[in-house]
């Protein structure tokens, strides 16, 4: 991705392998335009069939998921983006595929264990181990989530996929990874996201966002966060992991020692 710059008008210009790619992006947009979405940004007419020209937002401050409002306006973002189903059929497109969130972790999973002598020497035998077990436990007691209210998932809820321009206004951005499925998949990864920030107490995160009520907590057991973060690790290289390590293993410990009290929270509200 490029910012280009004319005059007093700045572009984000980011070209893609395949055309068809490119026009999926086209294809969302022109949907939700018709649709009446005010939360993505436009695109613009570019000669080049492989690039997706939209107008380059500057924001006064990055989204952050420790903030109250960032959270709000993003979830809010989001349930819009789910009603979109309402007048939009996305299953009939043929362009997306549907999410199985329960396979997703299976085959994290399977490469958490294909790097196991990384995770041995980096993290340690037994928090590994803690950290398999986990992800095993909550896996086997996964029911699958009800095919209702199938729609458009945008398919990566990270903070920065979310932008603010100079009026406050928020949009969601980079729909390159966009899937269909049921919008309760997308709403359990975005709070996967944001749990940490409540020191994974469930209670306070439904308190604040009380149209997660019917969410399957039991998909929260998953140490989605612990694994991807690790996994992200071993593509590092040693100079790189001299200041990621230490933030990940501060991470990982406070996580492993919340972990009880949230299986515990989860029970009870199932």
């Amino acid at each position: 991705m490029w910012k280009w710059q004319i005059g007093p008008h700045a572009y984000s210009l980011k070209k893609y392998e395949y055309e068809s790619d490119a026009n999926k992006i086209r294809y969302i947009h022109e949907q939700l335009t018709n649709a009446g979405a005010d939360f993505m940004v436009p695109i613009e007419p570019y000669p080049d069939a492989f690039v997706i020209q939209q107008p380059w937002i500057e924001s006064g401050r990055k989204v952050q998921f420790n903030q109250l409002e960032d959270r709000k306006k993003s979830l809010e973002v989001l349930h819009k983006l789910h009603a979109t189903r309402k007048q939009v059929a996305w299953q009939k497109s043929g362009l997306f595929h549907e999410i199985d969130l329960n396979r997703k972790w299976a085959h994290r999973l399977e490469k958490w264990q294909q790097v196991e002598p990384f995770l041995i020497q980096k993290l340690g035998s037994s928090k590994t181990q803690r950290i398999t077990k986990l992800a095993n436990d909550s896996l086997a007691q996964l029911k699958p989530i009800k095919r209702d209210n199938v729609t458009l998932l945008h398919g990566d809820v990270v903070h920065h996929n979310f932008v603010r321009d100079n009026k406050n206004r928020m949009y969601i951005i980079d729909f390159d990874l966009a899937c269909i499925g049921p919008a309760e998949v997308e709403l359990i990864l975005w709070a996967h996201r944001v749990l940490p920030h409540f020191d994974y107490d469930l209670h306070a995160l439904i308190e604040e966002h009380p149209s997660l009520i019917n969410v399957d907590w039991n998909y929260l057991l998953f140490p989605n966060e612990l694994m991807r973060e690790w996994l992200y690790a071993t593509t590092l290289s040693d100079q790189q992991l001299l200041g990621f390590l230490p933030k990940l293993k501060k991470f990982t410990n406070h996580a492993l020692k919340r972990m009880p009290q949230l299986w515990e929270d989860c029970s009870r509200l199932t």
